[in-house]
């Protein structure tokens, strides 16, 4: 798959409201944890989607297979739980400071609100690929705790 410029990604996490989230069917569900770092501002709310194997993350394809929407009270790191089942994901979060839904960007596409991937992977020219940011989910693996720092 090639890869795009950064000016033509687009990060979709959700369209939904607060406190929202969507799960799978329950099968050999495995708890995730993703600490959001890097926050700065008290207000919004955090996207975070998670992009199974196979599934676009980037483009205008892309559609989380599950996602969390969690409130900013603080500018403090704050925490997603959710459950999913064993395989390799991609986590991508946006923090929405305007909480109009979307991944506000500049006149060349790239993101005007912080954003992160799992693996801390920080995009330079182009949008990033599935195996650029892959983690494995599996039952005791220390990767279903995650910690990403967002990019202002």
């Amino acid at each position: 798959m090639p890869r795009n410029a950064i000016a033509n990604y687009k990060l979709v996490v959700s369209n939904h409201l607060h406190g929202e989230s969507n799960q799978p069917p329950s099968e050999n569900i495995i708890s995730v944890s993703v600490d959001v770092s890097n926050i700065t501002q008290a207000k919004g709310s955090l996207r975070v989607g998670f992009f199974r194997e196979g599934n676009p993350f980037t483009g205008p394809k892309a559609k989380p297979d599950v996602f969390k929407v969690v409130p900013i009270t603080a500018a403090t790191t704050q925490q997603a739980v959710v459950g999913l089942p064993a395989g390799r994901y991609v986590i991508a979060v946006y923090h929405d400071l305007n909480d109009n839904g979307k991944l506000d960007k500049n006149m060349v596409g790239y993101p005007k609100e912080p954003f992160g991937f799992s693996k801390n992977f920080r995009p330079i020219l182009s949008a990033p690929s599935f195996e650029d940011c892959a983690i494995e989910i599996k039952e005791n693996s220390p990767q279903n705790r995650q910690k990403i720092k967002l990019i202002d």
